[in-house]
């Protein structure tokens, strides 16, 4: 992936706080995570440069958080009007990560990130939470392992799939159905 293709982590903030106005800051550090991983996932290569620590909290980007908690150095704040225009991919896999995961709490999802292996796995299973970057080889390889409810679904589908050969209902049949299920 080119570095033309990254965006800043200050403008994808910029863009969930469009799509979810007064999103608290441990929800929008969530997120973040959240498209991080799906686009080292997806796309194989970075959506931000800045890297995500796991703090207390759960994953938190912290130069993102730095510049919001300290206004004055004016890195972050600028009129939500003028961010830099996304990549497709980070635009795409943002809002994809707001409809799946924006009516969550911030503490669901902390709850969530701390079940999830890369913040487990740069903190100890939590026992040694001391802002250590969280790789993006663990969130790559986490965010590409099917789910197990999709491999389920996978299975399901497999099981009952029909590869008969496709024939369509002789003419009138559709009508003939709905005459007989809806009288009049």
């Amino acid at each position: 992936m080119s570095n033309a293709q990254v965006a800043s982590a200050r403008d994808v903030a910029l863009e969930i706080e469009r799509r979810l106005p007064g999103v608290g800051e441990t929800k929008l550090h969530k997120l973040l995570y959240y498209v991080q991983g799906y686009h080292l996932a997806w796309e194989q290569g970075p959506a931000y440069a800045e890297d995500i620590q796991a703090w207390e909290l759960g994953p938190v980007v912290s130069q993102v958080w730095h510049d919001r908690k300290h206004p004055w150095l004016k890195k972050f704040r600028r009129s939500v009007d003028s961010p830099k225009p996304l990549p497709d991919s980070v635009h795409d896999i943002t809002a994809n990560v707001v409809s799946r995961f924006g009516e969550m709490s911030g503490q669901d999802l902390v709850e969530a990130t701390h079940r999830e292996d890369p913040w487990r796995l740069a903190t100890d299973e939590g026992r040694n939470v001391a802002n250590q970057v969280i790789s993006h080889q663990s969130l790559a390889e986490y965010f590409s392992t099917e789910p197990d409810w999709v491999r389920q679904m996978r299975e399901h589908v497999a099981t009952i799939r029909d590869d008969k050969e496709f024939a369509p209902d002789p003419p009138g049949a559709l009508d003939a159905v709905i005459a007989k299920h809806f009288p009049g």
